[in-house]
C-alpha cells in the first residue's frame, strides 16, 4: 500500500488547513445496496479511484483499528460502526448469518477536498468476519485469508471432475 505525498503530509505535520477522512465500503451479494459511510459529521463525495465518478459517502461514526501484519500473513483490522441505520443493520445482520460469504470491507483514506481520489493505492479491502451486531454498533474483525498456509491444490482432485483418474 502506497499513500500520497500530500497524506503523508498531512500524518508528518498535521496542519490545521488539511486533514485526512477515513470511509469505509461495504459490500455483500445479499445487499440491497454498497453502503459507503464516511467517519465526519457531515456527507462527502469521492471518487473510489482516480479518474471515477464521484460516489455519496453518508456520515456515520465508526473506529477502525488499522491491521498489523504477523509473520503468518494475517492481516486483521478491528471495525466498530455505530448508529449506522436500520437498512444497513438488517443487511448486515442478515449477511453475517451466512458464514460461507464474507462482507467485504473496503477502508480508503481521503484528504478533505470534496470530489478528491483515495490517497492509498491500492485500498485496504478485507473481509468482515465474526460480526457481531447489538442495538447500536456492529463490531467485527476484518481479515485476510491466511495465504501462506493455505492447502495446495485447493480443489481437491475427484473422479466426477476429473474423469482421467478412473482407472
Amino acid at each position: 500500500m502506497s499513500i500520497s505525498n500530500e497524506l503523508k503530509r498531512v500524518y508528518a505535520s498535521a496542519p490545521s488547513d488539511r486533514r485526512y477522512i477515513e470511509t469505509l465500503d461495504l459490500y455483500h451479494p445479499r445487499f440491497p445496496r454498497r453502503f459507503f459511510i464516511v467517519n465526519d459529521v457531515q456527507a462527502w463525495q469521492f471518487q473510489l479511484s482516480a479518474g471515477g465518478g464521484l460516489v455519496p459517502f453518508l456520515p456515520v461514526p465508526f473506529h477502525v483499528q488499522m491491521p498489523t501484519v504477523d509473520g503468518k500473513g494475517q492481516q486483521d483490522m478491528q471495525v466498530q460502526i455505530d448508529n449506522i441505520g436500520r437498512e444497513a443493520m438488517d443487511a448486515i445482520e442478515a449477511a453475517s448469518a451466512d458464514p460461507t460469504i464474507n462482507i467485504t470491507t473496503t477502508l480508503r483514506i481521503y484528504l478533505d477536498v470534496a470530489g478528491s481520489a483515495p490517497q492509498m493505492d491500492p485500498p485496504i479491502t478485507l473481509a468482515l468476519q465474526s460480526v457481531t451486531v447489538d442495538a447500536g454498533a456492529i463490531v467485527g474483525t476484518a481479515t485476510r485469508a491466511d495465504v501462506l498456509n493455505r492447502p495446495f491444490p485447493t480443489e481437491l482432485y475427484r473422479v466426477d471432475l476429473f474423469p482421467g483418474l478412473n482407472r
